[in-house]
């Protein structure tokens, strides 16, 4: 079977695109797709940082800085943000899907890769909504109502575990259901198998993100 991938299907009709994605032999505009999929995660964090967002710690030494100096830190912040969503699409399509592949017995990574550019469709709009939340609420990320980090701001004080709880939001309960539904048909494994390596993948991305942020690094996953 031959036919054109198409993402946004997966997202609508997520039982319909992957029944299809495992009978295709070939999987045709497989590199075009992966391409969008970069393009529009760099988009995204350069469409972020263009609104200031993440620039708290640059904005405190503006004071500091001759305004030549500042500007070239806000370009080289820029790029840097723009780097970071390559590195983010890189991360979510391919480190990802390998992992899943491991616990495949007839998967092909290709298509791994194809369910979880579905899955960076749905982080890269859980991403667009903190510009509102930042410019209208002045919210951090880990602070989005659609997370848990707000709760856990109530029960403890530990940056750590904030950021950490702040990564599982509304938009991760998704993309759970999404990357099931893709694994199950594609590997055919036991169903307790695929949601263990599901979260075990998934709290190892949050716990780096977490890490990262405890560390004042622009946050990635």
């Amino acid at each position: 079977m031959h036919r054109e991938v198409r993402l946004f299907r997966g997202i609508t009709q997520p039982s319909t695109f992957f029944y299809q994605l495992k009978k295709m032999e070939v999987i045709k505009g497989y590199r075009k797709r992966i391409f969008f999929l970069f393009l529009l995660s760099i988009i995204v964090f350069g469409l972020i940082s263009s609104f200031g967002i993440g620039m708290d710690p640059l904005s405190k030494e503006m004071t500091k800085l001759s305004p030549t100096t500042y500007e070239l830190e806000k370009f080289l912040f820029f790029l840097g943000r723009l780097l970071a969503g390559l590195l983010y699409a890189a991360i979510v399509l391919f480190f990802s899907s390998l992992i899943f592949w491991t616990i495949s017995d007839e998967g092909e990574y290709r298509k791994l890769a194809i369910t979880q550019g579905i899955v960076l469709m749905i982080l890269l709009v859980e991403k667009l909504t903190y510009i509102p939340l930042s410019l209208f609420l002045s919210l951090d990320w880990y602070s989005s109502p659609l997370s848990l980090g707000v709760i856990t701001q109530y029960i403890t004080s530990k940056s750590y575990v904030i950021y950490l709880m702040g990564s599982f939001s509304l938009f991760k309960v998704w993309v759970f259901y999404i990357q099931y539904k893709g694994i199950k048909q594609l590997t055919n494994q036991k169903n307790w198998i695929i949601w263990l390596v599901i979260l075990l993948t998934n709290l190892f991305l949050w716990s780096l993100n977490a890490l990262l942020a405890f560390l004042n690094i622009s946050t990635l996953i």
